[in-house]
């Protein structure tokens, strides 16, 4: 697992619930920043921006190198798309209730609902 996490967290369990339009931009973002980050750190022809990334991250006292992180953002991405995806496999459609009769259907002859029509003769 490329997650890094604190002594003791293996066995605790955080449930969150997401509008699912959110869920999909937060996966969306996080996507993106994989993305930018794989293209910026990795890049061997720039190498000063990979040693920038790493000289960030220690600074700000993160535990991730930039491969580290680039990996932990992919692991992120992969919990959070399979966690959205079972989560729409399992939404039911409601179940449609029959639309009560119209009154003039159980109308007898010559009535409309329940009233006597009246009847011309020429």
């Amino acid at each position: 697992m490329t997650l890094i996490s604190q002594p003791g967290s293996d066995y605790r369990l955080t449930e969150i619930t997401l509008d699912l339009g959110c869920a999909r931009d937060i996966i969306h973002l996080l996507i993106d920043i994989h993305g930018l980050l794989a293209e910026l750190c990795l890049d061997g022809a720039r190498p000063q921006v990979t040693a920038l990334a790493e000289a960030s991250l220690r600074e700000c006292d993160s535990p991730y190198t930039p491969d580290a992180l680039i990996s932990a953002l992919d692991e992120v991405i992969t919990h959070l798309t399979g966690a959205m995806r079972d989560a729409v496999l399992h939404i039911q459609q409601p179940a449609r209730q029959p639309s009560p009769p119209h009154p003039d259907q159980h109308a007898r002859p010559g009535q409309a609902g329940g009233k006597q029509q009246a009847q011309s003769s020429l």
